[in-house]
């Protein structure tokens, strides 16, 4: 009769080629795991140095568009102050006491125009830095419009549109800088009338929102912009697009720099656009920094100097 089980030196040897087999697939199986892992990280890296280099060129192209635009904006004031300046030393053209006070008038409004560039590239450099400072105090909104509306409404009105004001009686005192307060309105101002075609209008709007926010508002009928590019409207050394930066005069730091000087106070800058049917550039200061007309200075509430590196990290 033959034995039931088989001998032990047989049992063994099966037990250890199943073993054998059964460690094969496993790490067969952990190599494919681990092929199948190292394809998926190689994918992902390929897909974030894709992306990077998409952002690099992008960058590369922005900066490109932008210093030829900001060449055009240096060398034509620089071109004109050269070419007035030269006539004035000829004893033919100096003689004309009527033609020299002309060419001084041009030299001094290319000088000017060179100035604000060059300070707008200088203030956009400081907020960047952190090393920009508000010089704070108490003011009157509505007092501070008027520089702004006057110093845009000639081009308003060479443009043939019309400006409209609406500011909402009894506007409250804003504590803030007085400078930047108006160079914001100015930027947004004049970059709305620059977009709005012959027979259009832009209008200034204020008034104390429901949260108790300080809402100032510049509205126009112009060229509009597409939502997905209205990032663009808002990054320095970024054109909404090349063919308006050609049309269009100015080396676009208006908005970045209107949005820095905002958030600085604490505040926001929204824009809302429709391609063909007008831009609204709204901005809004928050509560702790306005108070009644007419009040008496809150202890709470000291003017003086804050930088933009302090604002902009509440």
């Amino acid at each position: 009769m033959r034995p039931y089980f088989r001998p032990s030196s047989g049992r063994r040897s099966l037990l250890a080629d199943y073993s054998s087999q059964l460690g094969i697939l496993v790490r067969r199986r952990h190599a494919e795991m681990g092929l199948i892992a190292a394809r998926q990280e190689a994918e992902r890296n390929a897909e974030i140095m894709h992306a990077a280099m998409l952002g690099a060129e992008a960058a590369n192209r922005a900066k490109t568009e932008f210093l030829a635009n900001m060449s055009h904006e240096l060398r034509t004031p620089l071109n004109a102050i050269i070419g007035f300046s030269q006539l004035m030393t000829d004893r033919n053209q100096a003689t004309d006491p009527n033609r020299v006070t002309s060419y001084a008038k041009d030299i001094h409004t290319a000088g000017m125009h060179l100035l604000a560039e060059v300070n707008r590239i200088l203030d956009l450099a400081k907020i960047e830095a952190g090393r920009a400072e508000l010089q704070e105090e108490w003011f009157d909104p509505v007092e501070a419009t008027e520089i702004p509306i006057s110093f845009v409404r000639p081009q308003a009105e060479g443009a043939g549109l019309q400006l409209k004001v609406g500011l909402a009686p009894d506007l409250p005192q804003l504590l803030g800088d007085r400078q930047y307060f108006k160079q914001i309105l100015i930027n947004l101002l004049s970059n709305a009338v620059k977009f709005t075609p012959r027979g259009g209008a832009v209008m200034l709007a204020a008034d104390v929102a429901g949260d108790g926010w300080l809402s100032i508002s510049v509205s126009d009928t112009g060229i509009g912009i597409a939502e997905e590019d209205i990032w663009k409207a808002l990054v320095p050394f970024a054109q909404v697009s090349s063919d308006l930066s050609r049309k269009y005069e100015g080396t676009g730091l208006g908005l970045p720099l209107s949005k820095g000087f905002v958030e600085m106070h604490g505040g926001t800058l929204k824009i809302d656009s429709e391609p063909g049917r007008g831009t609204t550039v709204t901005v809004r200061f928050p509560p702790d920094r306005i108070r009644p007309a007419g009040a008496v200075h809150s202890p709470g509430h000291t003017a003086g100097r804050t930088s933009a590196s302090e604002n902009l990290s509440r």
